[in-house]
């Protein structure tokens, strides 16, 4: 029997071999296996290599990620020599020893893969049978590269053989697009389906926009299986397009990471645009940290009834010149992602890790329309870039290309929306409204956030879809993550308020939480304080004229004058110590003093009355006693005092 190795394609030990015994070869994450792989996305005893016969078989042990040879997930296959595995994210090639090592420039090879190998171990036959074209030397990427089309000479190039590109990690009738498989043609829109017309080979995908009035104005194909990459690599897609009737077509990549704990997905590409006759067209992205997946989007837009497009020749192969942008504030430790014309940012919640999802056109031509509906547009889609600037504790992004965007976060982010419109303050708002603001606040906790603009600014939100989205009429703005300087000013606000609370001073305990919510809400922890500290305060107001509104009516049931000069007092001292200002409810405070003034006077006035009755009569006696100096008197008395006015 020959000598077999594994070699290592990928990481700090690409080149690495590992000799293949007859014994049972164990490949996993844990220190205890026969090839040690340090990738998180390997289960810890993930696959192993066993010898059956004269076969090698390789068995994936229900790993969580999955095993693969040629892009297919599989569970136990005879081993070919010049078999590539992908376990994790690392690639093992299993080889004969004296071969030579993968890295070998211009190793050209063509391997058959017998649909017999995909069959489980004693179970029934899986058919897969493909044929892969794996390597044309060198000078096939440079042909794919100076492949001449109709914009360089006027007409479509004679049918021949499938384009195959060195490298391509799409199997040949995938990249080929010579049938439906390894493709969802139907993915958005009206779809693409298979055409006659081609760049090369027999196929080629085409969307038509067609003759009926409810036609979609957009059609949207993409593979069926994302493709396994590794965060910091640097992808290359390509493919051949061609638009006729007005018809717009461009090419996206989108990364994201495979499972639901990851919101995020970076969607960036060549514009849509126009292309007379088959043109080459490519996208190169950085995969960001975090994403091991590489989604390929063939977009086409259909404006008129006679609109179409085509794609053909499509290749997705690694390498290129392209960096992914990360970002990280000192004071919040909160990070800015990019590549491309996509942007996010993380927050430091692992339960709430988006703070910023996403950065969209927010006006888009009218051809888009459909595309915009369906939450599938994208900044490339206009050819336009978005850049970011790091400071201590907040980023400055600039989009160039429009003259304003829609701001995507999680929707839980609209419940705390503050607006400052310029200089008045922060004052809460409603999320699906229209506003102006110089600044605002949405988030809550890890996620907070202050986006100040350079002047104040129309603003619009929407809520659906388990997004907050807004529409802001500006292309740049700074959003603010770090609010240690604020959490410190509103902290000390919080403790002045507590202290004049005890000194029984609540009106200027108010006044003080009133100026933190104007001037310093941005951390939600302390702004919670001060609203329940605001709503003990009230609460304390509200039950002191409740038991004032008691007490006036004991003293309209007892009808005595001190049970109401007691009401009036009390609901002077309140006044006196919470301020007219911060009364809930000034205009019922007044309401309630007014009854309990107005029978005071009532009261007041009988007993003058019956004062001036009595001393009248006083007088009169006077008067009957022949002392009319003394009767004089007390009628001038009466008069001047007991008179009603």
């Amino acid at each position: 029997m020959a000598n077999y190795v594994l070699e290592i394609l990928d990481g700090d030990r690409a080149g690495d071999v590992l000799p293949v015994s007859d014994r049972a070869l164990r490949i996993g994450r844990k220190p205890g296996n026969d090839l040690v792989i340090a990738d998180e996305k390997t289960s810890g005893v993930h696959a192993e290599v066993v010898v059956e016969g004269d076969r090698h078989v390789l068995r994936d042990l229900g790993s969580t990620n999955g095993t693969f040879l040629d892009d297919k997930r599989v569970t136990e296959i005879v081993l070919t020599p010049g078999d590539i595995v992908t376990v994790g994210r690392v690639r093992l090639k299993f080889r004969d020893a004296a071969a030579p090592a993968a890295s070998a420039d211009g190793d050209l090879a063509v391997r058959r893969l017998d649909a017999g190998r995909l069959q489980r171990r004693g179970g029934s036959t899986a058919v897969l049978g493909v044929v892969l074209v794996a390597v044309l030397g060198g000078a096939g990427w440079f042909w794919w590269q100076s492949q001449p089309n109709a914009a360089d000479n006027g007409a479509a190039p004679a049918k021949q053989a499938p384009l195959v590109v060195t490298g391509n990690r799409l199997a040949a009738p995938v990249a080929g697009c010579e049938d439906e498989s390894g493709w969802n043609l139907r993915a958005g829109g009206g779809g693409f389906q298979p055409a006659g017309t081609t760049h090369s080979g027999r196929g080629a995908f085409e969307a038509l926009r067609g003759q009926a009035d409810d036609a979609a104005d957009f059609a949207l194909a993409t593979l069926q299986e994302a493709l396994p990459v590794f965060g910091g690599r640097t992808m290359t897609i390509a493919a051949h397009l061609t638009t006729s009737g007005g018809g717009l077509a461009g090419l996206r990549a989108v990364c994201f990471a495979n499972g639901d704990a990851s919101p995020f997905r970076f969607r960036t590409g060549t514009p849509i645009v126009a292309h007379d006759g088959w043109q080459r067209v490519e996208v190169v992205v950085a995969v960001p940290a975090g994403c091991d997946r590489l989604q390929l989007e063939v977009v086409a837009v259909l404006p008129a009834a006679d609109a179409a497009a085509a794609v053909d020749d499509v290749a997705v192969v690694e390498g290129g010149a392209a960096t992914a942008v990360e970002q990280k504030l000192t004071e919040s430790s909160q990070t800015l992602q990019a590549t491309g014309a996509a942007l996010a940012v993380r927050s430091v919640d692992a339960d709430n890790p988006a703070t910023l999802l996403d950065v969209l056109p927010l006006t888009t031509p009218p051809a888009f329309a459909g595309l915009q509906r369906a939450g599938l547009v994208a900044l490339s889609d206009l050819g336009a870039k978005v850049s970011a600037t790091a400071g201590e504790r907040s980023f400055r992004i600039q989009v160039e290309g429009t003259a304003d965007v829609q701001l995507v976060f999680p929707a839980d982010a609209a419940g705390g929306l503050m607006v400052d419109a310029g200089g008045a303050g922060f004052v809460a708002a409603a999320a699906e409204t229209q506003f102006t603001a110089a600044a605002l606040l949405l988030g809550d906790r890890a996620t907070r956030a202050l986006l100040r603009f350079d002047a104040a600014t129309a603003c619009a939100g929407q809520v659906g879809g388990g997004r907050f989205r807004l529409g802001v009429q500006a292309a740049a703005f700074e959003l603010v993550l770090g609010f240690r300087g604020e959490r410190q000013q509103a902290a000390e606000l919080v403790r002045q308020a507590q202290q004049l609370v005890a000194g029984r001073e609540p009106g200027r305990a108010l006044e003080r939480l009133r100026e933190l919510v104007r001037t310093v809400p941005m951390d939600t922890e302390v702004l919670a304080q001060a609203q329940a500290l605001r709503t003990q305060v009230l609460a304390a107001q509200s039950a002191e004229l409740q038991q004032l509104q008691v007490d006036l009516d004991e003293a309209a049931f007892f009808d005595t004058r001190g049970g109401f000069a007691r009401v009036v007092r009390g609901l002077d001292d309140v006044v006196a110590r919470y301020g007219e200002a911060n009364l809930e409810d000034a205009a019922a405070v007044a309401a309630l003093r007014e009854r309990a003034v107005a029978r005071l006077r009532t009261i007041d006035a009988a007993a003058v009355a019956a004062e001036a009755q009595r001393l009248r009569d006083l007088s009169q006696a006077f008067a009957d006693q022949n002392q009319p100096g003394l009767a004089k008197v007390v009628m001038t008395y009466v008069e001047q005092h007991l008179a009603p006015k």
